[in-house]
């Protein structure tokens, strides 16, 4: 269970992955050996899973969307190396309710979706997509 330093040190890497433990121990008031065996732990028991360096889309010309799919049957084990094979496929959540499957992809263009968007028609029971385009970024926490 996280107490409130493991808090404050997920709340900084995710913050920032890169800052330096020193940083993070002035930060949290911990010595730098009690923040590396927080996080050494933390890593362990997979409360902290990676750290990732995120590669913006142009604001001007990039395009950010979700796009909501139904299987009829069920098959997002047999779409998963096709998921996999789009690299602008940021996240693909399976969720509950109506539908099966949530992408959210981040292209350079609009052309680029589209492409996307087109190739899923040849994924195995591909029931429907909807696509929700990104009007505005509100919050960015990873």
């Amino acid at each position: 269970m996280a107490d409130h330093y493991d808090q404050k040190i997920l709340a900084l890497l995710v913050s920032d992955a890169r800052l330096s433990v020193s940083d993070i121990s002035r930060q949290v008031n911990l010595s730098r050996s009690a923040v590396t065996e927080r996080i050494k732990r933390m890593e362990d028991n997979r409360t902290i899973t990676g750290y990732h360096a995120h590669i913006s889309v142009s604001k001007e010309e990039g395009v950010t969307a979700y796009l909501a799919l139904t299987f009829r049957p069920l098959s997002c084990d047999l779409v998963q190396p096709y998921i996999e094979s789009i690299p602008e496929i940021k996240m693909a959540h399976s969720i509950s309710g109506d539908l099966d499957l949530m992408l959210l992809v981040q292209t350079h263009s609009m052309s680029r979706l589209n492409a996307i968007r087109s190739e899923m028609d040849s994924w195995p029971n591909l029931d429907k997509v909807v696509t929700h385009m990104c009007l505005a970024n509100r919050v960015d926490r990873w």
